[in-house]
């Protein structure tokens, strides 16, 4: 392993996720085709992600703080365009107005042109304290899309035109000051989590939007105090089942304190994270009543960022999600680690960006039991210590994925296969996608030297009638040529490839985050 390790160690470039695109391409672009495209398959895959890594002679720090740009590959007839576009977003504006940085990010400090009173008093009102730069997703609530960030703004875009549309401050309607970026859509309802404050601090509240986009009728239906008084955890995504919503509280959390302190002394917010090395606390909170459940739930200290599935069997909540030992793949992201590592790659950096699929299995009914996890197929544990329970998980697979998806139809189901993304584990120069069967630990994989994978989606065939009866779809960028880009679709179930679609653009070609597939209805 040794010897594999030292001849590809160094030859993965991260720094794909830095491309800086300073061109967008509006109008469609045809693809060159190899491989027939399925005759059913016909619709956009947009995906969304950081592109613009600088403002005239400034530069972002960070791979999250650059300029959204959506990227989108429409399928129609059997043949394939692409086009891009800027998340107008109000940030982006005013950075192209001036000329420069204007606002603070992730990363990157405010311009050091605002004095500390300045700064201090934009620290008091969200508008100016976050950046509505929407790079992460892009999301559908009824029949409106959504460009979405971790502040507490959405825009929305037109998914023909990719034009950014109206702007939605979820802050001013429902007092967050952070909101997941994955919504989840549920039979009543479309749900987020995000950061509040309430009398005795900062807290958790889950919000609720109808299932026809009138994001004005959305209604916070729950809400969790925060266990630090002064540090809300980093909430990127939460779970959901059919009963239950799943809170994950993190060691990574916000230094409410500390974040006051650096936007005075002109600091990024990613200086206000803290790792606090304690236990994960779980939050299982109820829908009928959406009130917590009294059972405190701990495990061993991770960072995570998504969550494959979550789904009940008995009177249990299974819950697959990749993890990390830590946060460190969020300060190994600044644009300059991400070049200068380029070529070398040390072990550390490359493990920092090494997830691990792990199972946990929650017992909700614990009255009277003495085993609490009764499920067969299983070696995860839960045990009582004092007043709460401690839950031991299991491992799904020992190949570090990241962006996990699932059949959309098994959401809050019991799945049995998960398909996700990585890079080569061992630093080579290729990325991969991966389906994992969660029973049998089987995989099938895709990948191919100097092509790079972003977030897969799966579509299901319309007479599917196995769960990976359906196509996998994502979007490739190439290792050595900056403005090749591609769309894959491979057969879900084992993984082969159908056809791809090569398009060569005026700029760099960015790497995306994440995808959303939407179906063309008219047929």
């Amino acid at each position: 392993m040794s010897n594999i390790m030292d001849s590809n160690c160094g030859k993965y470039d991260f720094s794909v996720l830095c491309r800086h695109c300073d061109q967008v391409s509006p109008d469609p672009i045809p693809c060159q085709l190899s491989g027939t495209v399925p005759e059913w398959l016909k619709g956009q895959l947009i995906y969304n992600g950081p592109g613009l890594t600088k403002v005239g002679q400034n530069e972002y720090r960070h791979a999250f703080d650059a300029s959204a740009v959506l990227q989108k590959f429409e399928i129609s007839d059997g043949k394939v365009t692409y086009s891009s576009q800027y998340v107008r977003s109000k940030t982006y504006e005013q950075n192209q107005a001036a000329g420069t940085i204007t606002r603070a990010e992730f990363g990157t400090p405010a311009p050091a042109s605002k004095g500390m009173f300045s700064r201090f008093l934009d620290a008091m009102d969200p508008e100016k304290m976050f950046s509505d730069n929407a790079l992460v997703s892009v999301i559908g609530i009824g029949e409106r899309h959504f460009a979405m960030c971790e502040t507490p703004f959405m825009l929305q875009i037109n998914p023909d035109s990719l034009e950014t549309e109206e702007r939605v401050n979820v802050n001013k309607r429902y007092g967050l000051m952070t909101q997941s970026p994955h919504p989840i859509v549920a039979s009543d309802g479309v749900y987020t989590v995000g950061q509040g404050v309430g009398v005795t601090g900062p807290k958790y509240s889950i919000l609720r939007y109808p299932l026809d986009g009138n994001l004005k009728q959305g209604k916070i239906v729950a809400s969790v105090p925060a266990r630090w008084r002064l540090s809300p955890a980093y909430i990127h995504s939460m779970a959901m089942t059919e009963n239950y919503a799943v809170i994950i509280e993190q060691p990574l959390a916000v230094s409410l304190s500390e974040l006051l302190s650096d936007i005075v002394s002109n600091a990024p917010f990613i200086d206000g994270l803290k790792w606090h090395d304690e236990p994960v606390l779980i939050h299982i909170i109820d829908r009928k009543t959406w009130k917590q459940v009294k059972t405190r739930y701990v495990t061993d200290p991770f960072f995570f960022m998504h969550v494959a599935n979550a789904y009940e069997d008995g009177e249990h909540v299974v819950l697959d999600i990749p993890t990390y030992k830590n946060s460190s793949i969020l300060h190994n992201m600044f644009i300059n680690t991400l070049r200068e590592q380029r070529g070398k790659n040390t072990q550390d950096y490359l493990d920092s960006f090494k997830s691990t699929m792990h199972r946990f299995v929650i017992p909700v009914n614990t009255k009277g039991k003495e085993k609490l996890i009764t499920l067969p197929d299983t070696s995860c544990t839960a045990s009582w210590s004092g007043q709460e329970i401690v839950l031991q998980s299991e491992k799904l697979s020992e190949i570090p994925i990241e962006n996990p998806c699932i059949n959309p139809k098994m959401k809050a189901s019991k799945h049995q296969f998960i398909w996700a993304m990585g890079p080569d584990p061992n630093g080579g120069d290729s990325g991969f996608v991966m389906k994992l069967s969660v029973s049998s630990g089987e995989t099938f994989t895709f990948s191919e030297e100097k092509i790079y994978c972003a977030a897969p989606e799966f579509i299901a065939k319309p007479d599917a009638v196995n769960e990976d009866d359906g196509v996998i779809m994502l979007q490739c960028v190439d290792s050595q040529d900056e403005k090749k880009a591609y769309l894959l679709v491979l057969d879900a179930a084992n993984m082969t490839e159908i056809c791809r679609a090569s398009v060569t653009t005026p700029s760099a070609v960015p790497m995306p985050l994440h995808g959303h597939y939407i179906p063309n209805t008219v047929q």
